[in-house]
Order: structure tokens, then C-alpha cells, then sequence
């Protein structure tokens, strides 16, 4: 037997028929080797399972055990254990599953795979699955439950067998389940990737009176926006969004697993008016808007930013803590002659056959120091988009914008995607989607330095 380098898994016929005969794979394969090579293999196999020969040497021996504690449940011999849902509370019985670090497979009242997840507490994580659905639909989607426990399990083993299980599932025909799909593919239902912030409904800002003009419209925005510790206007909702900024955006809030509210303001009845109205409140052409502590954060962009940044998280908890938002301060250049720059690598679009693209260019030109520009055209990838389509643009409907200025220096995030806005404000009717990023030379220079 030859000893693996560290931290490999030995690849010797000993070792992986231990493996494979614990999975219940191959008993027919070790018997058809067995018989194939004669009584020489299995005097070779009694002779190195004898204690003189575990001993030697060490490294074998320690890989040898790790190799017994590799043991992979096929999830179709998991225990099943079955999550009653109280019909007035729309609460989960769990107390049958185990609090304990494992795999688990939910299945609805029809049998049918919703989600497989791996954690910490099993317990916990069904009863806040069951909470995320809500009261509605809980009793049809938590049926009962199959788990293995793995007490002393690390990330990567528990992960190796979540795998498993998936590759399982696949194998024996089934598709991937609509917990596990990616949160923007057709059927996913994101919710069974929820920690429980977002199961109530999105906001009804019309209430019982209503919303009758764009004046109530504007009062219905800044009640909620002064109401809320952390409010998203976004198009559609977490569970069924309508706009792949909104579901990124959404699915960061929910990953955080801070509560915070939304408004859907596609939702003409319960919301009329309130798509334009949120624009103009913020100043903010597009959605969605995310509004923490009564100001404006920003939309997808800066949130995928700060998110990134680990600022999002502190800022959301301080907010629901009542501590407020701490607002970013920007800056400020000491006194002294204004720094010169290096023209760097601006893109300028000029195309008779592309011309919001050149349009957009010829505005940043005029109204921002340019160090750097790069414009793309992402429409192609949102051929036949609903929004876009709606906007009457059939193309050069989605760009994705970078600009390095020093005109930024002393401006918030929020300020700076402002000023970029309202330098676009002649061709922003003609655009359906911005995705925008803005820096500023020293940042740039920040950044090289630091790889």
C-alpha cells in the first residue's frame, strides 16, 4: 500500500474497497476481484488488516482511520422523520429531529424533494425553513424530513456528503430540487435559502384609504422610508422577484439575515404611483432602492459594494438595533493646488448605429474629468426583456458603466452615482438598466496596491 501525500485520500485497493463495501456500492465488485485474483489477495488482505501491520507505518495507519470515519448514509437509507404542521399557527412540530450538526432533505406532503441543506442544527433549520415559507403553504412543503448527524463532522465532510446526496438525487432521475435551484432559474423558490428575515408579505402603502395622486404617492414613500428601520423598494417580491438587480439585491438582505421590509412597486393595488414616487423622493432614477435608518443607501451596485466591503452587515444591524445608520463621510481633500492626471484608458463610443451608447459617452465627456471610462452593452443578454420591452427598447437597453473620476473625491457613494445620473438625465428615458461603478484615481491606485 503506498502512503498518499498529506491530506489525499489513499487510492489503494484496500483502502477504497473499505470505502466502497461501507457505501454499499460494491460487494459484488470485491467478490468478482477476489475470485479473479485467488486466496493470494485475501491472504494479502487478512495479512495487512493484522495489528502488526496497522502499526506500520503511522502515516498509513492515521489515514486508515480517517478513511473508517468517511462513511457516506445514501440519503434513499436516511431516517425519515415526519414535521406535522399545526393548522392555526402554521408552526412545524420538530422535536423529533435532532439538534445536532448534519445533512437533511425535506420533502413535501406529496413526497416530492423540496431542498437538501447542510447545518449546524438540524432542529433549527427546519423550524426557520418553516417560518421563511409561511403560514400559507408550510403544511403542503414540510412533510417530513431525512437526515444523517454529523456531530463531529467538519465544513468540508459535511459538504462532500450534502453532494453526495445531490449527485444522488440526479442519478436515481430526479431533478434538482426548487430550494437548490439558483435563485434567478425558472421554478427556483428562494425561500428555502432564507434564514427566516423575510417571510412576512411586502408593504401595502395604500392601505384601506388608498393612494389617489402622485401627492399621496410621495407621503405613502417617506412614511415607510421614516417608519422602517430597513426598507427595500424593489420590482416584485424576495420570493417571486421581477428584476434580476431586485433578486440580487433582495438575496444579499436575506443572506445577511437582518429583518427588513419591502415594497413591490410593481404592484399597482396595493402600491399605485409608487414606482415614480420613490424616484423622485430619492432623487434615484432606478430600482431597486434600499433605504436604511431613513437614507438612501443606494440600489444594486453600491449595495453589492458595501456588502462585499463587510459594511452592509454592521450597517443593517445598527439599524435594527436603533442605533442608526452611520452615515458614510467622504473625504475631503486637504487645501492646496488640485492634482493632475494621467489620461488612462477612456472609451469613448462615437457610432452613428449605436446612438444612446454614443449619447451616453458624449455626456460623461461634458460633464465629469474622465481618468478612465469603460461602457458595455449588455442588452444582448436581456433580449426580450419585459421591463425593456415596456420602455419601447428593443436594443441598447442595458449597460454596465465603470468611471474613474476626481471629481468624486469628496462625494458619498449615494452623491457620486447622483452626479452621474443627473449627467445622464437626457438619455436615462432611453436606458432601461445601468449598472454603474465609480471611483476615483486614488482609489484605483489603492486597489493595484494592495493585489
Amino acid at each position: 500500500c503506498l502512503d498518499p501525500a498529506p491530506n489525499q485520500r489513499c487510492c489503494c485497493f484496500f483502502c477504497a474497497m473499505a470505502r466502497q463495501v461501507r457505501q454499499r456500492r460494491c460487494l459484488g465488485a470485491a467478490a468478482a476481484l477476489l475470485a479473479a485474483h485467488g486466496s493470494g489477495l485475501l491472504q494479502s488482505f487478512v495479512g495487512w488488516a493484522s495489528p502488526a501491520h496497522r502499526r506500520l507505518p503511522g502515516s498509513h495507519l492515521t489515514r486508515w482511520a480517517e478513511a473508517e470515519t468517511d462513511l457516506v448514509v445514501p440519503m434513499t437509507e436516511a431516517p425519515i422523520f415526519l414535521t406535522p404542521v399545526d393548522v392555526v399557527t402554521g408552526e412545524c412540530d420538530v422535536s423529533s429531529l435532532p439538534e445536532e450538526m448534519g445533512v437533511y432533505a425535506v420533502y413535501d406532503t406529496s413526497e416530492r424533494l423540496q431542498y437538501i441543506g447542510l447545518s449546524r442544527n438540524i432542529q433549527k433549520s427546519v423550524e426557520t425553513h418553516g417560518k421563511a415559507i409561511g403560514i400559507q403553504e408550510v403544511g403542503d412543503l414540510v412533510g417530513s424530513v431525512k437526515c444523517v448527524e454529523m456531530p463531529e463532522g467538519s465544513k468540508e465532510e459535511l459538504k462532500s456528503v450534502w453532494e453526495f446526496w445531490l449527485k444522488e438525487h440526479l442519478g436515481n432521475g430526479g431533478g434538482i430540487s426548487v430550494g437548490n435551484l439558483p435563485e434567478n432559474a425558472p421554478g427556483a423558490d428562494p425561500r428555502w435559502r432564507s434564514r427566516g428575515a423575510q417571510a412576512k408579505p411586502s408593504l401595502n402603502l395604500g392601505g384601506v384609504a388608498g393612494i389617489a395622486s402622485q401627492a399621496e404617492a410621495l407621503d405613502a414613500v417617506r412614511q415607510a422610508v421614516e417608519e422602517n428601520p430597513v426598507v427595500l423598494f424593489m420590482k416584485g417580491t424576495p420570493a417571486m422577484p421581477q428584476c434580476g438587480f431586485s433578486a440580487r439585491t433582495s438575496g444579499l438582505l436575506r443572506e445577511i439575515g437582518v429583518p427588513f421590509e419591502t415594497v413591490n412597486v410593481l404592484d399597482e393595488n396595493n402600491n399605485p404611483g409608487v414606482r415614480e414616487a420613490v424616484k423622485e423622493f430619492g432623487q434615484w432614477p432606478t430600482i431597486p432602492q434600499l433605504y436604511v435608518s431613513g437614507q438612501l443607501v443606494g440600489g444594486a451596485d453600491i449595495v453589492m459594494e458595501m456588502y462585499q466591503k463587510g459594511e452592509l452587515e454592521q450597517m443593517l444591524v445598527m439599524a435594527n438595533e436603533g442605533a442608526g445608520a452611520s452615515g458614510e463621510q467622504p473625504e475631503q481633500n486637504a487645501a492646496g493646488d488640485v492634482p493632475q492626471y494621467a489620461t488612462g484608458n477612456v472609451q469613448l463610443i462615437d457610432d452613428p448605429n449605436r446612438p444612446t451608447a454614443t449619447e451616453l459617452c458624449k455626456a460623461l465627456k461634458k460633464n465629469l474629468a474622465l481618468v478612465d471610462l469603460k461602457v458595455v452593452d449588455d442588452s444582448a443578454a436581456h433580449e426580450g426583456d419585459a421591463g425593456a420591452l415596456e420602455m419601447g427598447l428593443t436594443s441598447e437597453s442595458h449597460f454596465s458603466v465603470s468611471i474613474v473620476s476626481p471629481d468624486f473625491a469628496t462625494l458619498s457613494r449615494v452623491q457620486r452615482q447622483q452626479k452621474v445620473y443627473e449627467a445622464l438625465s437626457g438619455v436615462m428615458p432611453r436606458i432601461h438598466a445601468l449598472s454603474l461603478v465609480t471611483q476615483t484615481p486614488e482609489e484605483v491606485n489603492a486597489d493595484d496596491d494592495g493585489q
